[in-house]
């Protein structure tokens, strides 16, 4: 089966503890907004297989 390429741009600038946790704060706020940070595990599995299966279609 052959696969799809896709191309990632990468910042080169050194990644830093306090930017982490500023990205990983930003995405938390961003998930609470849009009403999925409470999701189990068994959620976020359920919608990426969801999302496997639109793509296959």
């Amino acid at each position: 089966m052959a696969q799809d390429t896709f191309n990632i741009s990468v910042n080169e600038a050194p990644v830093t503890r306090e930017g982490a946790m500023q990205v990983f704060t930003a995405l938390r706020a961003q998930a609470k907004a849009n009403g999925i940070s409470g999701m189990s595990p068994e959620d976020i599995n359920k919608e990426i297989n969801l999302a496997r299966r639109e793509a296959e279609a």
